[in-house]
């Protein structure tokens, strides 16, 4: 059965910070410890950064370029300015005194996945720019998985690092969010209000170096 890790014992936020950035879009960076579920164990250190949410909201569902742009390119793993989303970066520490890593074992094949629930507010700025809440609704996720940061979540990826470099490393992940029609009557402008991730978990099967593992985060997280 999997190990749940770090709900009881999670640590405060190592830090918050919160700047914009074009087009209003919220920028915040949250930083959490997650300790290791016994001792000498693996902890991990999550950072949730990069949350888009685009003020005002006028996605292009074909786009590859430009602000409105909701499809990524070869290589790339960033939130969408006309989509919006968030990236997630994981960094395992104590990989190398495993047993698994210490007998030079590789990983089975296994890679990290990532999930999280999501919630996006939308709904119509008046003609002053303040948020018409009779006009707001919610999009819910649960559990929904993120997408792979380039080959950061392989688990081989994580020990080739480990045996190569003297820094920790860790799986990568993203999340590009499909586009939302939002409806707003004349002389009002369609936005996104916020962005909540809550309910991260993070999680690996591989029996040879890191285990059946679930490193987890409750939340929420706002952007």
């Amino acid at each position: 059965m999997p190990r749940v890790l770090g709900r009881s014992a999670l640590a405060l936020l190592a830090g918050v910070a919160l700047v914009l950035a074009g087009s209003g879009a919220a920028q915040a960076t949250t930083t959490v410890e997650i300790p290791a579920p016994t001792d000498g164990g693996v902890s991990a250190t999550v950072r949730l950064y990069k949350q888009t949410v685009p003020q005002p909201y006028n996605p292009d569902p074909t786009a590859h370029f430009g602000d409105r742009k909701c499809l990524v390119v070869y290589h790339d793993y960033e939130p969408t300015p006309g989509c919006g989303g968030f990236k997630l970066d994981v960094t395992l520490h104590n990989v190398r005194n495993q047993p698994g890593y210490l007998a030079g074992l590789s990983s089975l094949g296994g890679r990290f996945a990532a999930y999280a629930d999501t919630a996006r507010t939308f709904g119509c700025l008046r003609a002053d720019g303040t948020f018409d809440h009779d006009t707001s609704f919610v999009v819910r996720t649960e559990q929904q998985q993120l997408l792979d940061n380039y080959y950061y979540p392989d688990s081989n990826w994580v020990l080739y690092w480990n045996q190569h470099y003297p820094s920790d490393a860790g799986p990568a992940f993203y999340m590009n969010f499909p586009a939302v029609q939002v409806s707003c009557p004349e002389g009002m402008t369609p936005t996104q209000y916020g962005l909540k991730v809550s309910d991260i978990n993070i999680s690996i099967d591989d029996p040879n170096v890191f285990g059946t593992t679930t490193w987890s985060t409750p939340g929420p997280f706002y952007g």
